[in-house]
């Protein structure tokens, strides 16, 4: 049985008008463009974009990004920060040079980043700590690079970050947790000390 909204030759025929019905040639015409295009139904999945971002090749999305001027793409992101660039791209657009630009172009690469501002932490007016949570996610050198390019290309030109810190929280009990401070270029770690290997 047809589908009576679908997009079939028989639907289609049906919005002819009917003065048109009664010319041969009109209709001959409208049954040809009628069923060119309802065998194009199938190929509309193709063109959905943002809807299929979860399923689109990496080639694609690297085109896509570059169609759709997400300018701070990394062709060296993971498939998976390539998904979430481009499903964020939209947001930052909007919202380039604020708080939430930086927290949501980071989550890309880590999926729990905060932007600590100034007066949250008694800092000098302007500058903002970069808080990470490196939990789930490798904290590594290269890593560290694109996020100090993304978060140049995010803040707004005024703000400086004063400091990018990550964070890994363990399980079970400790005194303190394993970080990654970053200031400009350089990074350093401490060392998570766990109560029960004190002994």
């Amino acid at each position: 049985m047809n589908n009576p909204y679908g997009l079939t030759a028989e639907n289609m025929l049906l919005t002819l008008p009917s003065y048109l019905r009664n010319d041969k040639d009109m209709v001959a015409l409208a049954e040809s463009v009628a069923e060119t295009m309802s065998g194009l139904s199938g190929e509309i999945d193709s063109i959905r974009i943002y809807a299929m971002i979860d399923k689109l090749p990496e080639e694609l999305l690297d085109i896509l990004a570059y169609d759709f001027k997400v300018d701070w793409w990394d062709p060296n992101y993971t498939l998976e920060e390539k998904r979430q660039t481009f499903k964020d791209s939209w947001r930052v657009h909007r919202k380039l040079g604020t708080k939430f630009a930086v927290e949501r172009a980071i989550s890309a690469i880590y999926k729990d980043t905060f932007v600590a501002e100034w007066f949250q932490y008694g800092g000098m007016p302007f500058d903002f700590k970069l808080m990470i949570d490196a939990t789930y996610e490798d904290a590594d050198l290269e890593k560290h690079k694109r996020v100090i390019d993304r978060v140049e290309y995010y803040k707004n030109l005024r703000s400086t970050p004063y400091s990018i810190e990550y964070t890994a929280h363990p399980q079970g009990e400790c005194i303190a947790c394993v970080g990654v401070a970053a200031i400009a270029m350089a990074l350093t770690m401490t060392v998570e000390v766990d109560v029960n290997e004190l002994g």
